[in-house]
C-alpha cells in the first residue's frame, strides 16, 4: 500500500501576495524544487493562464506531483538539477515571468524512513534527492578522511566539527556506519544532552548537502537565474538553513545595492528591486501548524527593466570628468 505524504506548502499565502502586487498576467513559471506540487497546484489555481515547468531531481517526488497536477494540462515534469535551469528554461523556448525555489526537504524525503534523511528514525544512511547518484551519506561518512568530514560539518557551523570527525572515524573502525540511527546514536553519545538535538541538525544537514551538491547548485540556480529572466520577472526563494539563505541575500543585495571600490568614479545601477525588504519570516499561526516552516526565510525580488533603474549616486560632470582624467 503506498504511504500517504502530506504536504503543507510553506509561506504559499505570503508567495501568492507577491506575485499578485508584482505581476499582470504570468504565462510562464519555472517551479526549481517542484516537490510534491504544493507550491505550483495553487500557482496555477491563482493564475489560469500560468503555463509551468516543475524540475525535480527527486524522481519518486516528480511521479507523485504528476498524479496531482496533471490533470491541469499546464504542467511539464522535468527530472533534473535545478542548476541547470538555463537550458531548461531554453529548451522551451521562453524566458520565465516568474522562478520559485523552495530549498527545504519535502515531506516524502522526511517522514520516509528508508530515504535515510532524519535522525529521528532508524533507516539507511543514504540521503539522496537522486536516488541514480552515485554519492551516499553513507560514502560520506565511512570513507571520507577526518579532514574532509570536519569542513563538511563545519559547513553548517557545527562547532565540535574537529571532535565528532575524529570520533566517527575512530568508531568506524569497529565496521560499517551503515543506518541513521546508528550516525544518529554516536553523536548522541559523544554530545552533552542539551546539546544533542542541534548537533544531530547540523551534521545530518551538512552531509545531506554534500550528498546533493546543494550549495554549488544553489549559486548556479541563482546566476542562471538572472540570465534567463527578462525585466519584470520576479526570483522568489525559501531557504532553511543560515548557510543557504547567505548565499541568497548575498546575491540579490549585490543586484539591490551594487558595491564598487572606494572613490570609483562610476557606481553601476541596481538591477534588483527588493520586493520583501530582506527576509520574510512565517507567522506564529504557521509555525504552530507546520513547524517545518519555523527556519524559513523567504526573499523575493524583482528584475528592473533600465528605464526603472535609480542610479545610487548623482554625480556632478565636471568633478566626474576630473576624477576620470586623474
Amino acid at each position: 500500500m503506498e504511504q500517504d505524504f502530506t504536504h503543507q506548502p510553506v509561506m504559499l499565502d505570503k508567495c501568492l501576495e507577491i506575485l499578485d502586487h508584482s505581476l499582470d498576467t504570468p504565462r510562464f513559471a519555472i517551479d526549481c524544487t517542484l516537490g510534491l506540487g504544493g507550491h505550483s497546484e495553487a500557482f496555477l489555481q491563482k493564475f489560469p493562464s500560468l503555463f509551468l515547468v516543475g524540475i525535480d531531481k527527486d524522481q519518486e517526488a516528480l511521479e507523485i506531483a504528476k498524479k496531482r497536477l496533471n490533470k491541469t494540462g499546464r504542467i511539464a515534469f522535468v527530472h533534473d538539477s535545478f542548476a541547470n535551469i538555463a537550458s531548461i528554461a531554453s529548451s522551451f523556448g521562453r524566458s520565465p515571468d516568474f522562478i520559485f525555489a523552495d530549498l527545504g526537504l519535502s515531506s516524502l524525503q522526511i517522514d520516509k524512513t528508508a530515504r535515510g534523511f532524519s535522525y529521528m528514525s532508524s533507516g539507511d544512511l543514504d540521503m539522496r534527492m537522486d536516488s541514480s547518484s552515485p554519492l551516499s551519506a553513507k560514502e560520506i561518512i565511512n570513507f571520507w578522511s577526518q579532514e574532509e568530514l570536519e569542513r563538511v560539518f563545519k559547513s553548517c557551523q557545527e562547532p565540535r566539527a574537529r571532535y565528532l570527525a575524529k570520533v566517527i572515524a575512530e568508531e568506524r573502525k569497529n565496521g560499517e556506519i551503515s543506518t541513521t540511527g546508528e550516525l544518529s546514536s554516536i553523536l548522541d553519545a559523544h554530545t552533552p544532552f542539551k546539546e544533542r538535538l542541534q548537533t544531530k541538525k547540523r551534521v545530518f544537514q551538512a552531509v545531506r548537502m554534500e550528498v546533493n551538491g546543494e550549495k554549488s547548485d544553489l549559486e548556479k540556480l541563482l546566476t542562471s537565474s538572472l540570465k534567463i529572466c527578462h525585466p519584470g520577472s520576479v526570483i522568489m526563494v525559501e531557504s532553511y538553513h543560515s548557510g543557504e539563505d547567505k548565499i541568497v541575500k548575498s546575491f540579490f543585495q549585490e543586484g539591490i545595492c551594487p558595491k564598487v571600490p572606494p572613490k570609483f568614479p562610476l557606481e553601476p545601477e541596481p538591477y534588483f528591486k527588493d520586493l520583501t525588504r530582506g527576509a520574510l519570516k512565517a507567522g506564529e499561526e504557521e509555525t504552530k501548524k507546520n513547524s517545518r516552516s519555523h527556519s524559513v526565510r523567504l526573499r523575493a525580488v524583482e528584475v528592473l527593466e533600465a528605464s526603472k533603474r535609480i542610479k545610487i549616486k548623482d554625480y556632478n560632470r565636471k568633478s566626474l570628468n576630473k576624477k576620470v582624467r586623474g
